[in-house]
């Protein structure tokens, strides 16, 4: 049997994120793959019959074409779900920093699992740190991008959570919208943390005009 894929010659969001210093800052494109992302994974959840789980979502497993347009791939990790059933009950897979806590200690994981993990995706896409980044080691074990964002807005200091030139390139409150949508999609109570299909609209929302 052969499995045969578009060749995306962008590269890995992971490569983009490390990259995006050697190009101007463009909201619009970063808003672009986090519409992208949150689509896909809207169509997996909503859309699919049987609705599937990735449960490996993280910029690596993001790729881009020449236009920057994001796909979700590598299905390795991926559980269906049928359409009665809110959770499935497996062992934990993905990857440490982006797996959902209530997913961790309980191996129940549900869509509510890929949305904390595309939460912390949509962090690292607009800010300079990585999930588990070095720079977090001062405030001790556990402490995340998650954390960060929540210790940040919780101070007042949102700005300092953009990557270099974001804050300048975007509209500021749609930015902090932004940050406040990955928050939400990270916190703990599975009932406060929005759908993929509510991510979208909510990103839609705040679509950054053509021109």
């Amino acid at each position: 049997m052969f499995l045969i894929y578009n060749y995306l010659p962008g590269g890995n969001l992971e490569n983009f994120i490390q990259e995006r210093s050697k190009r101007p800052m463009d909201w619009r494109m970063l808003h672009k793959i986090a519409l992208d992302v949150a689509k896909a994974l809207a169509y997996l959840h909503d859309v699919c019959v049987p609705r599937i789980l990735h449960r490996d979502v993280k910029p690596s497993n993001i790729l881009l074409d020449n236009d920057f347009n994001a796909y979700l791939s590598d299905f390795g990790l991926a559980r269906l779900l049928g359409n009665s059933e809110t959770h499935a009950t497996t062992g934990v897979a993905g990857t440490f920093g982006y797996v959902a806590p209530e997913y961790a200690m309980t191996c129940r994981v549900s869509d509510k699992a890929d949305v904390y993990s595309y939460g912390v995706v949509l962090m690292e896409l607009i800010s300079d740190k990585k999930a588990l980044d070095p720079s977090f080691s001062p405030y001790g074990n556990g402490f995340n991008i998650v954390a960060w964002a929540c210790m940040l807005l919780r101070q007042g200091r949102a700005r300092e959570f953009f990557t270099d030139g974001l804050w300048d390139a975007g509209p500021h409150d749609d930015l902090i919208e932004t940050l406040h949508l990955s928050v939400m999609c990270t916190v703990d109570s599975l009932s406060i943390r929005p759908t993929m299909k509510q991510v979208v609209q909510r990103l839609k929302q705040l679509q950054p005009p053509t021109c």
